[in-house]
């Protein structure tokens, strides 16, 4: 009787134990959607015609148009003063294809016979003698501020732009457009590809980055996409297909060459009053400027916030780009192991060393594969080539492309681990460490480097290969996600070389420091009680 008392006591304090935990990460995650900073809504926001679009999303329209078509997206901006009176004539598109045939030695007949061949045709060939990016001729033009500059088109931070004038929103009717659903449908569920949805926010981010710098003079490259940890959010429930979609973004922070980019996402469930969008989270990525040589940093125009909100959100970018150096400061290349750290992986392999001895010597072998796997046994390749139908405006591939592939393969290595397929709960720091030319042959490497519970962190490697040299690769991006078993625990990873450990424990830190991850952790603790 008193053995059960004691039981009884034991499992109402480990029970008070889970719910405080779970209390906690539930009040840090309720603070933190408190002190959210979110977007300002522009007033005289604009729903653009096709010529417009093509105008003010030349990445979004080209990706469009070479990989989906046209999807039946409203898009919304702010005009500007800079703006062309009629924007049916060259514009970004033109010059990034003017600029792409001058690259490859071609004539500027060839380069307009192509554009009358697409898909939607541009309507002129681009006009060798002047620029028409709006970012670029405000400088010879009178400045929406009321001030006048000079046309010195190699001194793009003469201008200046508010973070307003940048400001883009993608609209996804999904309730009422089938055909969209179907495009965006993961195998035949009602379920999003999540895939898809980080390639769009990453093309937005590009065309928010050419709103505001323009791309006649320069080329816009992403460098780094911040962590977004609200994938699977209990507090706004699953991002479904039943429900439209909305990415709103704008330039929220610039420096000398980069510039943060922040973007919006909510939804619109069926029936919902026009104005009503549900916040959802946000992302946020860094893009940088370079010549159009690529060979160094090319100045942006600078950011002017008007707005209280708009100069909280500036001096919120400045407290980001500090954050992303501590966190890459933070990775084991640069900060080795803690004691704890070392103790935890000598613990995890002594005991995975005493268990596979004791089951060997009791012929247990078949429970093994239940506890651990070694880490080299999870590993996952695929090799890709680069096409130039996924290229950007700049002729390298875009940055959504790389990333909708790392994603799929990371679920797939996830899949492969747990035994079944997995949901997404968080994506880590994206590093963009180089571009990526068209016809480049591309290897993925996926690992699961940590598992906890139901929790699998993959990192996905991407590597660019030399068919005559395939040993002589160049890391271009490295990426990292994690995944939820829906069915619970998974088997743990076990390192068994010093780079492998080393990958466990940057996986145990990326564990701790996710708020997703935890809160899944303590939601999976308290249903076991």
């Amino acid at each position: 009787m008193l053995g059960s008392g004691l039981r009884c006591m034991c499992n109402n304090l480990l029970k008070m134990m889970m719910l405080t935990r779970s209390a906690f990460f539930f009040r840090k995650h309720l603070s933190r959607m408190i002190t959210t900073l979110r977007l300002e809504e522009p007033e005289a926001l604009k729903d653009a015609s096709l010529d417009e679009a093509r105008w003010c999303l030349p990445f979004s329209y080209e990706v469009g148009e070479h990989r989906r078509g046209g999807r039946g997206l409203l898009i919304r901006f702010k005009p500007r003063p800079d703006d062309p009176a009629d924007l049916s004539g060259p514009g970004p598109l033109d010059w990034a294809l003017k600029a792409r045939y001058e690259r490859t030695g071609a004539s500027l007949a060839s380069a307009a016979a192509r554009a009358a061949m697409a898909s939607t045709p541009i309507t002129s060939a681009p006009d060798m003698s002047r620029s028409n990016d709006p970012a670029a001729s405000s400088a010879s033009t009178s400045h929406p501020r009321g001030t006048t500059k000079s046309a010195d088109i190699e001194s793009p931070s003469s201008s200046e732009r508010a973070p307003s004038d940048s400001h883009l929103e993608l609209i996804f009717p999904f309730s009422n457009n089938s055909t969209l659903r179907e495009q965006y449908q993961r195998f035949t569920s009602n379920q999003m590809r999540f895939g898809l949805l980080l390639e769009d926010l990453d093309t937005l981010a590009g065309d928010i980055a050419a709103r505001h710098a323009g791309v006649s003079d320069r080329v816009l490259l992403t460098a780094s996409i911040d962590r977004i940890s609200w994938l699977q959010d209990p507090n706004v429930g699953e991002v479904s297909l039943a429900n439209n979609l909305r990415m709103a973004g704008q330039v929220v922070w610039a420096g000398r060459s980069s510039m943060e980019v922040m973007i919006e996402l909510s939804h619109q469930a069926p029936g919902s009053p026009p104005d009503e969008w549900r916040f959802i989270g946000l992302a946020f990525f860094v893009l940088v400027a370079r010549t159009l040589d690529r060979t160094a940093a090319a100045e942006v125009p600078a950011l002017v916030p008007e707005t209280q909100r708009e100069k909280e959100l500036f001096e919120q970018g400045k407290v980001h780009m500090q954050q992303r150096q501590q966190r890459r400061d933070s990775h084991w290349a640069r900060r080795p192991p803690t004691s704890h750290e070392v103790a935890l992986v000598h613990d995890l392999i002594r005991q995975h060393h005493l268990h596979r001895v004791t089951s060997h010597h009791h012929h247990h072998l078949h429970h093994q594969h239940q506890e651990a796997v070694a880490m080299h046994r999870t590993v996952l390749q695929n090799c890709c080539l680069m096409h130039s139908q996924d290229r950007n405006v700049f002729d390298v591939i875009f940055g959504g492309h790389l990333l909708r592939l790392a994603y799929e393969h990371a679920y797939s290595t996830a899949a492969l681990h747990a035994g079944e397929y997995c949901d997404p709960i968080s994506m880590d720091d994206v590093a963009f460490l180089m571009p990526v030319p068209i016809g480049t042959l591309l290897r993925l490497t996926g690992q699961v480097v940590y598992a906890e519970g139901p929790v699998v962190r993959v990192h996905v490697r991407a590597a660019k290969l030399e068919p005559g040299a395939p040993e002589q690769s160049v890391v271009t991006n490295v990426f990292s996600f994690a995944f939820r078993c829906p069915s619970g625990p998974v088997r743990r990873v076990i390192p068994e070389t010093m780079v492998e450990a080393m990958e466990y424990v940057t996986g145990h830190r990326q564990n701790a420091n996710d708020e997703a991850s935890q809160a899944v952790l303590a939601a999976q603790a308290v249903a076991r009680l």
